[in-house]
């Protein structure tokens, strides 16, 4: 195995950071304009595209590329992979997966770390010769991965994202790559601080989907700014309405008012746009 160093284009939302090994390119960012301009530079030479799982921020882009697409099985067999989650609500053009991975295979220098829990078949991606894990969501600096509230592997969602971070952290890499933010550089403190966050959703399973509904909401909002009553349509939101015992308005309008106190979000007349930087 040589020891072509990764490469990381750390991309602004609502992309996730894409990541060159050689002729290996880790997923690929959303499918904004602005991003498939950048992800078309940062690609070139690539040969294949190898995907830590299907949502939208990390697969966006695969068919602007046009080239060989590796996943994992679980989320390899049909046309359009993110079909079986439509409820997120976020546009993605479909793509054919060419190669169905399992835990263990090698894709290039990187060998498949299966890391279920936010999807079925979500992997993380091993460089062995620089000790480095490329997360997908799975480890992130300063946050955690989102649980899934709804939708249909749900069930058991927490448990499978809390087994994944140990199956990760007993590889014991020098550092991580997420896919959002910036390198994991002390890696046995993001697991313990992602471990303990999950703790606290174990025990209070509303703050799970208040997380989740807020990193929604931002991505929605880096797409194109939408009015609150626009937010509540979007499929995913009487799910998360339905978990809270509330209704899908209320539930937007608290998470609009906490994340415009945070200074993430600002009211331009009847529509909400985000603050922060994405393309």
């Amino acid at each position: 195995m040589s020891a072509t160093l990764p490469v990381v284009d750390l991309r602004p939302g609502p992309s996730a950071n894409t990541i060159r090994v050689g002729p290996v390119l880790v997923d690929t960012g959303s499918g904004t304009a602005a991003s498939i301009a950048r992800l078309r530079t940062f690609a070139q030479g690539a040969e294949q595209v190898a995907l830590t799982h299907f949502h939208a921020d990390h697969a966006g882009g695969v068919a602007a590329l046009g080239l060989p697409v590796a996943a994992h099985e679980a989320e390899a067999d049909t046309e359009d992979p993110r079909s079986g989650d439509p409820w997120l609500g976020f546009a993605i053009p479909p793509y054919r997966v060419d190669r169905a991975l399992q835990h263990g295979d090698a894709v290039g220098d990187l060998v498949v770390i299966h890391t279920p829990g936010q999807t079925p078949g979500h992997v993380a991606y091993w460089h062995e010769p620089t000790r480095t894990a490329i997360t997908g969501d799975l480890m992130q600096a300063g946050d955690v991965a989102w649980v899934p509230f709804g939708g249909p592997w749900a069930d058991g969602a927490l448990e499978r994202m809390v087994e994944s971070v140990r199956t990760l952290a007993a590889l014991r890499p020098a550092r991580c790559l997420s896919g959002h933010g910036r390198l994991v550089e002390d890696v046995p403190a993001a697991v313990d601080f992602t471990l303990r966050r999950y703790d606290t959703f174990a025990a209070q399973p509303h703050k799970a989907v208040w997380h989740a509904i807020r990193r929604a909401l931002v991505s929605h909002l880096m797409i194109e700014p939408r009015s609150a009553e626009a937010l509540a349509d979007l499929p995913w939101a009487p799910v998360a309405a339905e978990a809270l015992g509330e209704n899908a308005r209320a539930i937007v309008d608290v998470a609009l008012y906490g994340l415009e106190e945070r200074g993430v979000v600002a009211r331009r007349g009847e529509t909400w746009v985000t603050t922060l930087p994405h393309e």
